[in-house]
C-alpha cells in the first residue's frame, strides 16, 4: 500500500480455514475477520499495547518452552522482542510515533513486572498437582496443532499438559481475561475466551477421539482459570464453524455479485465494532450506514473536499473540509506534519480518522490515532 493513499478495493481471499481465535470475531463482522486471517494490513494504526501483547506472547511460548530459565534470560528475551515489535512499528508511517513502547502503553514497568512473575511460575511446573485431580505425573508440549480431518478447522494450543488423568488445554492470555462488573462471587471469564477454549477441546476430541480432562486459561498475573465445558456443545460449535467458513467462501467465490455486494453481505457495520476495527477507511459498508444512522455514537471520522489547509505559527496544520453530502464544513486542528505525509502534498479529497472531538461543534483535534488518507 502507497503511504497515505488509501486503497480503490481491499484484497479479499477465501479462506483455507478458520481458527478457535478466530470465531467470535467472524460472529462479529465476517468482513473484518476475513481480513485479519488474509493478514490482510491494517488501514489504521494498532494500539501500542497489542504490540507489547505480541511481545509478551512471544515470551509466554519461549518460558513455556524451556527457553527461559531464570529472570537474566527474561530480561534478555523482553528486550529482544520488545525491539522486534519497535522495528515493525518504525516501518509503518502510522505507528512509528508510538515508539518506543515503553513511553507509549499504559503501566508498562506493571505489566513487565507481571509477565516477570508470570514467568517464574512457568519455570516451575505450570498447575500445582492439586489444580488438576490431584495428578502425580506431567509432560507438557507447547504450541500443539490441532484440526480436523479435512483441515478445514484448527489452530495451535498454547500448551497440552498430559497428566496420569488425561490432557490438559492451556492457553495463555496477555490481556483481560474476566468480564468486567459481574455479580457473582465466582469470576466470569470472558465468553469469546471461552468458545475459543470449547473449539479446541473439540478439535483435541477430532484428531484424538478423546477429551481433554480440563480447559485453562492463564494470565499474566500467573492466575489460572478452569473453563467447564460440555462435550455436545463443544461438537455443535465446532460445526457451526465449519459451517461459517463455507458460508463465507461461498460469498466469496461467488463470481455473478459485485464486489460491493460481497462487501455488504460480509460486513456487519456498528459503532461498537467499528470503532475498534482497523480496516474501517476501506469499508464502503461502514460509511453507508452512518448515512443511515447519522444520530448515533460513530467514531469521530470525516471523509470529503479538502477547502483549506494552513499551518500556524506552532507549525502545526489545520485543515477545513466539506463533508460528502453536507453543507457543513469541518475543521481539524493540530495535526502534525511529520505524522501524516498526505498534509506535505496537494491533495483534493482526504479522509481523516479517530479525531477528538473539540469544544466546538465540528470541530475537531488530532489524537494520538488519528489517521488521515488521501482519496484523490
Amino acid at each position: 500500500m502507497t503511504s497515505c493513499i488509501l486503497p480503490a478495493i481491499l484484497s479479499i481471499e477465501p479462506l483455507k480455514r478458520i481458527t478457535p481465535s478466530q470465531f467470535s470475531a467472524f460472529n462479529e463482522c465476517k468482513l473484518k475477520a476475513i481480513l485479519q486471517s488474509n493478514r490482510t494490513d491494517a488501514l489504521l494504526p494498532i494500539h501500542p499495547s497489542a504490540h507489547l501483547g505480541t511481545a509478551i506472547h512471544k515470551i509466554f511460548e519461549k518460558s513455556s518452552g524451556g527457553g527461559i530459565t531464570g529472570d537474566d534470560d527474561f530480561k534478555l528475551a523482553w528486550a529482544n522482542y520488545v525491539q522486534e515489535e519497535e522495528a515493525k512499528m518504525n516501518l509503518s508511517w502510522m505507528e512509528k510515533h508510538f515508539v518506543p513502547l515503553e513511553r507509549s502503553v499504559q503501566n508498562y514497568e506493571v505489566k513487565k513486572q507481571q509477565c516477570l512473575l508470570s514467568v517464574r511460575n512457568m519455570i516451575l511446573p505450570q498447575l500445582s498437582h492439586s489444580e488438576v485431580k490431584g495428578e502425580s505425573h506431567t509432560r507438557k508440549s507447547e504450541e500443539v496443532w490441532l484440526q480436523t480431518p479435512d483441515g478445514k478447522a484448527g489452530g495451535y494450543a498454547d500448551a497440552i499438559i498430559s497428566t496420569d488423568f488425561g490432557d490438559v488445554i492451556v492457553d495463555y492470555k496477555t490481556g483481560s481475561i474476566i468480564e468486567s462488573g459481574h455479580d457473582s462471587s465466582e469470576p466470569d471469564v470472558h465468553e469469546n475466551i471461552q468458545l475459543q477454549l470449547k473449539l479446541y477441546a473439540a478439535l483435541y476430541n477430532s484428531m484424538y477421539a478423546k477429551w481433554p480432562v480440563s480447559l485453562r486459561v492463564i494470565g499474566m498475573d500467573g492466575e489460572s482459570y478452569e473453563i467447564q465445558f460440555d462435550e455436545d456443545e463443544c461438537s455443535s460449535l465446532l460445526g457451526e464453524a465449519c459451517q461459517i467458513l463455507a458460508e463465507i467462501n461461498s460469498i466469496i467465490m461467488n463470481n455473478a455479485e459485485s464486489y460491493d455486494m460481497m462487501l455488504k453481505r460480509l460486513a456487519s457495520p456498528s459503532p461498537q465494532i467499528c470503532r475498534f476495527c482497523s480496516y474501517r477507511p476501506g469499508c464502503l459498508p461502514y460509511w453507508e450506514q452512518r448515512e443511515v444512522e447519522q444520530e448515533i455514537d460513530w467514531p469521530y471520522d470525516v471523509k470529503g473536499i479538502v477547502v483549506d489547509k494552513k499551518r500556524l505559527g506552532n507549525g502545526l496544520i489545520l485543515i477545513t473540509i466539506m463533508p460528502d453530502g453536507q453543507s457543513n464544513v469541518v475543521k481539524v486542528r493540530g495535526l502534525h506534519p511529520n505524522r501524516h505525509p498526505v498534509l506535505n502534498n496537494s491533495y483534493d479529497k482526504v479522509s481523516i480518522y479517530s479525531m477528538i472531538a473539540d469544544n466546538v461543534s465540528d470541530n475537531y483535534k488530532e489524537g494520538l490515532f488519528t489517521t488521515i488518507y488521501s482519496m484523490s
